[in-house]
């Protein structure tokens, strides 16, 4: 029998879905089920810029809350993503969420909840009425939602109206259900950018996800051959250095370069072929964009200069009724204030500011003043 090729540990840059392959994030997953199991339970909105492993961490909480150890729990725990073409509309959002909360162990031994979700017609009293039924079964249903920033793109926005947001709220609120959110900027920044008002953007609590720590990044380059566990790690000692220089303690960076490192070493590839694989990927993955050339950051920073501040400054003046004589006695006063700083602090010799405020009066007023002018 042939013996298996040896299997990747690492995974970049897809969301991790193997158990033995997520590391680190102890705190977050902590913080996510007190929130889920405490007095009242509380939404969270898991934030974080793109590829930080906020979807990573949302499956891993969703995988560990479906243990055979918690099927007697409470909580009806489900995982869907607005990415999926079946969250894309009102409807067919709260039928995904039925059909998802349906083959929860939990619900299955209630035919109650069973014929409840076996609706055939989901709207959004359908939905409501539902979720406060599992709250009658003492009941909690968790959704686990990624992707949800996708909820405010403007081809959504006509189907996820105030009203959906608004029912979601009241749902929160009482406590008939949790959220647990994934979105790269927090909701309330979504809630300013769509100049929505609903009360749903001001319940709940954030975690913010960032880079590893130290000790994350070194489980992670550290992880053994897929599928067995407690076997020595599959980098070498110098490579897992390598990795960690390249990553960064940035979770897709480590994968990456982990990634390349380990088939550099499965090959007999160079450290050289490894790095050029690594920096040909990470820019892609992580969607970082270059430096712009300097002469297109000078380009735009003279149209800032030139056209968008001019523009903001003449709006302001307009919202504060300023007319263009009060703006010349500002600049004036101003400038006459920058000066005398400027003669306090030796930058200009002490007499200038008297040779300038003489200057001004005799512009406007040598008849009267006569020979001072002249001195």
């Amino acid at each position: 029998m042939a013996p298996r090729s040896p299997s990747c540990p690492f995974s970049a840059p897809s969301m991790l879905k193997n158990p033995d392959c997520f590391v680190g994030r102890e705190e977050e997953l902590r913080f996510i089920q007190s929130q889920m199991t405490g007095p009242q339970p509380t939404s969270v909105n898991i934030v974080g810029p793109h590829k930080i492993g906020k979807s990573s961490l949302l499956w891993r909480f969703y995988q560990i809350r479906n243990h055979p150890q918690y099927a007697s729990s409470p909580y009806a725990v489900i995982y869907l993503s607005f990415q999926d073409g079946e969250c894309q509309t009102e409807n067919s959002l709260y039928q995904t969420v039925a059909r998802e909360l349906s083959q929860v162990p939990v619900i299955q031994r209630n035919p109650s909840l069973v014929t409840a979700f076996q609706a055939p017609d989901w709207t959004r009293s359908t939905f409501a009425r539902s979720i406060k039924l599992c709250n009658k079964e003492k009941i909690l249903p968790v959704l686990c939602i990624d992707k949800f920033e996708a909820v405010f793109q403007e081809s959504y926005r006509e189907e996820f109206d105030g009203g959906f947001f608004d029912n979601l709220h009241s749902l929160i609120n009482n406590s008939l259900m949790m959220l647990i959110l994934i979105s790269i900027e927090p909701l309330d920044f979504y809630r300013t950018q769509n100049k929505l008002t609903s009360s749903f953007f001001n319940v709940g609590s954030e975690c913010l996800l960032k880079k590893f720590s130290e000790e994350d990044a070194k489980k992670l380059v550290k992880l053994p051959q897929r599928g067995i566990a407690g076997s020595r790690p599959d980098l070498s000692k110098k490579n897992q250095q390598l990795a960690l220089q390249w990553g960064e303690e940035h979770p897709a960076r480590l994968q990456l370069a982990a990634k390349y490192l380990w088939q550099s070493e499965q090959n007999s590839k160079s450290v050289k072929w490894a790095k050029q694989q690594f920096q040909s990927q990470v820019s892609a993955v992580l969607q970082l964009q270059a430096r712009p050339k300097r002469p297109q950051k000078l380009g735009q920073g003279l149209r800032w200069l030139f056209w968008d501040m001019p523009i903001w400054i003449g709006n302001l003046t307009k919202n504060f009724g300023l007319k263009l004589g009060d703006i010349f006695s500002w600049l004036m006063g101003l400038s006459l204030i920058v000066v005398a700083i400027m003669c306090v602090a030796r930058i200009v010799p002490e007499n200038y500011l008297f040779e300038l405020f003489k200057k001004f009066l005799c512009g406007s007023l040598s008849p009267v003043l006569g020979k001072w002018c002249d001195t």
